[in-house]
């Protein structure tokens, strides 16, 4: 399998893992440089990565664990954590899908996307001296549905890519230092002791989940 007219199968492998937003590295490439796609171009991509995304994930789909974590590069974790919806980032650009549904940990990575920090949205819903957290569990969301490339649903949407609908977001008074993962992975009884430890606000809403996920 190969992506249309843009990439080779190592990169049809690395997008398949990535962890975060990849619809920046589509393009057509000419003599002259990289061109944006057509339409068709990125339907045909995005109608592959699908193909992709019906692999296995880190913990089955029949896995009935109820909480899982999610890698995101900052400052989309950050913009994720914000509890204001009206100005959130509460769609996350995947190009993979999964049939799970639950709670979930949203996780700060620990690299930084550079190219974000310059986008005019990002710039004027972070404040000018706010400190990005990175390599922590910053936020607790439900992932309450997915659907396929619809357009804009909203202004952090991407093109050729599933977007992951978060509800219910409470930001972390005091992030948690984790180590990430790709795809969905399952955060450790320990792990989840220690965010409630942290943050008592969120005792009652991971009771649940932290009895299920085992001692």
């Amino acid at each position: 399998m190969t992506l249309s007219s843009v990439a080779d199968t190592a990169l049809l492998a690395r997008l398949s893992r990535e962890a975060i937003p990849t619809g920046e590295y589509f393009r057509t490439r000419t003599p002259a440089g990289s061109l944006p796609l057509t339409p068709q171009q990125q339907r045909t991509n995005f109608e592959a990565l699908a193909m992709v995304s019906s692999r296995p994930q880190t913990a089955p789909d029949h896995d009935l664990t109820p909480i899982r974590c999610l890698t995101i590069r900052p400052p989309w974790s950050d913009l994720i954590a914000l509890e204001d919806d009206q100005v959130a980032k509460r769609i996350e650009n995947r190009v993979w899908t999964t049939r799970w549904r639950g709670t979930l940990l949203i996780h700060a990575g620990s690299e930084v996307d550079l190219r974000a920090l310059a986008l005019g949205a990002v710039r004027e819903t972070l404040d000018d001296d706010y400190e990005l957290v990175r390599g922590a569990v910053v936020a607790v969301a439900d992932l309450a549905g997915i659907h396929a490339d619809d357009g804009e649903c909203t202004r952090w949407s991407q093109e050729g890519c599933f977007h992951w609908e978060l509800a219910r977001v409470q930001r972390l008074t005091t992030p948690v230092p984790a180590r990430g993962s790709q795809r969905l992975w399952k955060p450790t009884p320990k792990l989840l002791r220690r965010i409630t430890d942290a943050n008592p606000h969120l005792s009652g809403r991971l009771a649940d989940t932290n009895a299920g996920a085992g001692a």
